[in-house]
């Protein structure tokens, strides 16, 4: 049976007013009779309810991560995000309640505006977010995980993803690859306007263009087939490529699959370069360079930059997390006519 406030006001020789002054804090409550209320919910483990703790501090030790749940193979590119900020929730003595409804805006409204959270994390931002203006409107603390086009004013965090994008393709470019494509997320991604997906993508291909190198690129939706029709477009558009940036985790290893059963041997013939997590990287059975995504580190800022608003303080309206490029290749591109034109 649960532990009331009864059990507790019992053994600590109290009323149950006096122990819902302790813990409401609304009344000045001796150090001796404050100590021996304390022992008691020690000694019970009596956890009292959220309203009681709402009461005494404003705030229900709760926050919310805003974001709609993409069913298919993204969903499971999401699911480290969704790990990742749980643990730091927890490791700050907060729950995470998931807000994953297509209708964010709705959503978030109703959180907020019914108490139920303390704060909000923003994920899967568009670059034109209709939620952020509204957090902004709300007056709630919320911390963008993304970089929105405007940012209402509001703190965000993001991983500078234009910058991994460049990293990428001056990496191949560095090399002296001069036939080089470009794999993003998925159809739907774009659609979206998702900042981090369009970020990448333009910051790869504007190096590219710098360089006086045609830009080439191809969305992806990351299962077999279609990563299978996605490779082979590209080899289609950039005759005798040697070079291929991947930011989808889904598709690059299916994209390594499909180049090997084309005749195409990487690195030798056909470098590529990755924005991935470490351990995704790891497990690959050809090593590619990468730049890690980290998201262990991106969730863990965004979950203490959220509890640091809420308990007042002031936070960075910006932070972002640099890119680190792990080289695992220098191939230079084959000669012309070698393998890598040839089987294109």
């Amino acid at each position: 049976m649960a532990v009331t406030i009864a059990d507790v006001a019992r053994r600590a020789g109290v009323s149950r007013s006096t122990v819902s002054y302790v813990l409401s804090g609304a009344r000045s409550i001796s150090p001796e009779t404050r100590l021996r209320v304390e022992q008691a919910i020690e000694e019970l483990q009596f956890r009292p309810h959220a309203g009681a703790r709402s009461i005494r501090s404003g705030r229900n030790g709760v926050i919310a991560m805003a974001l709609p749940m993409v069913y298919g193979p993204h969903n499971q590119v999401q699911m480290p995000y969704v790990w990742a900020t749980l643990t730091a929730a927890q490791d700050l003595g907060l729950k995470l309640l998931m807000l994953t409804d297509d209708d964010g805006e709705t959503a978030i409204r109703d959180a907020v505006v019914g108490s139920q959270v303390d704060g909000v994390l923003l994920m899967e931002v568009q670059r034109n977010d209709p939620r952020v203006p509204l957090l902004s409107s709300l007056k709630c603390p919320a911390v963008v995980v993304g970089t929105p086009d405007d940012s209402a004013r509001l703190p965000y965090v993001d991983f500078d993803t234009a910058l991994a994008g460049r990293l990428c393709a001056e990496q191949l470019l560095e090399l002296g690859h001069r036939r080089i494509a470009y794999l993003g997320q998925s159809s739907a991604t774009f659609r979206r306007d998702a900042a981090y997906a369009v970020h990448a993508r333009d910051g790869a291909l504007n190096a590219l263009r710098a360089q006086k190198v045609r830009p080439v690129w191809a969305p992806c939706d990351g299962q077999p087939a279609d990563v299978a029709r996605t490779v082979d477009g590209l080899l289609s558009k950039v005759r005798g490529l040697t070079g291929l940036i991947v930011y989808n985790e889904r598709a690059l290893p299916l994209a390594l699959d499909r180049l090997a059963g084309l005749g195409l041997r990487v690195p030798q013939d056909v470098s590529v370069v990755a924005v991935c997590p470490d351990d995704e990287a790891e497990r690959l059975r050809i090593p590619v360079t990468a730049v890690s995504l980290p998201v262990e580190e991106l969730a863990h800022t965004a979950v203490r930059l959220l509890a640091g608003q809420v308990n007042g303080e002031t936070v960075p309206s910006v932070t972002i997390l640099a890119p680190t490029l792990k080289v695992r290749d220098t191939t230079a591109p084959a000669p012309v006519g070698g393998a890598a034109a040839t089987s294109a």
